[in-house]
């Protein structure tokens, strides 16, 4: 009689980082994903965005290898999954087994979720097996009231929450630069708004200041503190962290932003 079959495999699972992209998604929203992730998968698993707020894909990876995973599976999660950032990802991800020690680790990307049409006709189907909802009483309005005027300000912060920018640490950078902003009283002189990549680069965390037309390089808390104390406040330029202007301010240069504040 021959020996059994050894039917337990050698290789260690695969744990599954789901990479969602959705730039409004709530605490609550995002909690169901994980619940849904959980069950769907039967090894380990982590969720996280790609955009806005949470570890970096990065980060991620570096979590999940200190946890001993030493393969690990990035799939994408959302329709239409941006194929700007399927092109992307591949690099990303060879990036980071250059890194360090990070060659014992192996990587592999799944597929858009939406090239399965089966599955995609599935996930369409699925919320019409349930009772929808009339609006018959619902007071007819585009918005609140106070929509109608943007806030005043003097300057205009737009911080790039993209996921280009996240990689390079763009998670912490919103809450860092209000804790600045208020620590030099400049708080309610500005409109900060979070927004998606305002163009591919490799600059990030990126701010870009207008009515002023400069892009700022801000990768850290002294930069950061930087930029608000000689630029918001003494209407300096801080030269060394600047590494773009607008077209309209090259040809009329400015030398001091206090002449538009």
């Amino acid at each position: 009689m021959g020996s059994p079959t050894n039917q337990h495999s050698t290789e260690p699972p695969r744990a599954i980082l789901f990479a969602v992209s959705a730039y409004s998604l709530s605490k609550r929203a995002f909690t169901r994903l994980e619940a849904a992730v959980a069950a769907a998968a039967s090894g380990p698993v982590r969720l996280i965005r790609l955009e806005e707020t949470g570890p970096s894909l990065i980060d991620a990876l570096d979590m999940m290898r200190a946890e001993g995973h030493r393969f690990i599976r990035v799939q994408p999660l959302g329709v239409p999954f941006p194929e700007t950032l399927m092109n992307w990802l591949p690099g990303v991800m060879a990036d980071w087994r250059v890194r360090g020690q990070n060659a014992d680790t192996q990587l592999e990307l799944g597929p858009d979720p939406a090239t399965d049409a089966d599955a995609l006709a599935r996930f369409v189907a699925s919320p019409l097996s349930t009772p929808a909802r009339s609006v018959e009483r619902v007071k007819p309005r585009l918005g609140k009231p106070g929509w109608n005027a943007p806030p005043d300000f003097e300057f205009h912060l737009l911080v790039c929450t993209g996921a280009r920018c996240m990689i390079h640490g763009a998670a912490s950078f919103p809450e860092m630069l209000r804790e600045e902003l208020k620590a030099a009283g400049v708080f309610d002189r500005c409109l900060t708004t979070r927004s998606g990549c305002i163009y591919p680069c490799n600059q990030g965390p990126v701010l870009v200041l207008y009515p002023h037309g400069h892009w700022y390089r801000l990768p850290d808390q002294a930069s950061t503190r930087r930029f608000v104390r000689e630029v918001l406040v003494k209407g300096g330029m801080a030269e060394d962290l600047r590494f773009h202007t607008a077209r309209a301010v090259r040809a009329h240069p400015i030398t001091n932003l206090e002449t538009l504040s």
